[in-house]
């Protein structure tokens, strides 16, 4: 196992996650904010057993089905907030504490559903241009020309 300080880092950005999920409005199925409280609590449990404990925890996720967290977060666009990304990573500090099937395993479960993602934000990109087209057609003027506009006025 890798430096007490390495374990830290992952603990750190593990509860980091959690913690932007609220901010993210990553919601529930009663469109709640989602409170990932049998993670949460894992993931305690294994702090408190210490660090190769916590790799386990996080391994663990890599080698089961997509939970119902990691579907609200890829419904959200937020793979990011996954422990998935951070094994992924093999830059962050604690990579060492993974094997290279623990990145190639995290890494195939974050594909599909990135390129998922991707796909929607391309469309919505692509409907939002087209409707800028379409009032630019019809000669009104786009948002920050209004707003330059209203800018000037006010001085």
């Amino acid at each position: 196992m890798s430096s007490r300080e390495d374990v830290q880092a992952l603990v750190d950005e593990l509860y980091w996650q959690i913690d932007q999920m609220r901010p993210r409005g990553i919601k529930n199925a009663a469109g709640n904010p989602y409170n990932p409280s049998y993670y949460k609590r894992g993931l305690d449990n294994a702090t408190d057993n210490g660090g190769a404990a916590v790799v386990e925890y996080v391994r663990r996720y890599l080698y089961k089905p997509p939970s119902d967290g990691y579907k609200k977060l890829e419904a959200a666009g937020s793979l990011d907030l996954a422990c998935e990304s951070l094994v992924a990573d093999d830059a962050k500090p604690y990579a060492d504490l993974f094997t290279a099937e623990d990145r190639i395993a995290a890494r195939e479960r974050l594909a599909p559903y990135i390129e998922e993602i991707d796909k929607r934000n391309a469309d919505r990109r692509a409907r939002r241009e087209a409707a800028t087209e379409r009032l630019k057609a019809k000669g009104i003027p786009h948002r920050s020309a209004l707003d330059a506009s209203r800018h000037s006025r006010q001085r």
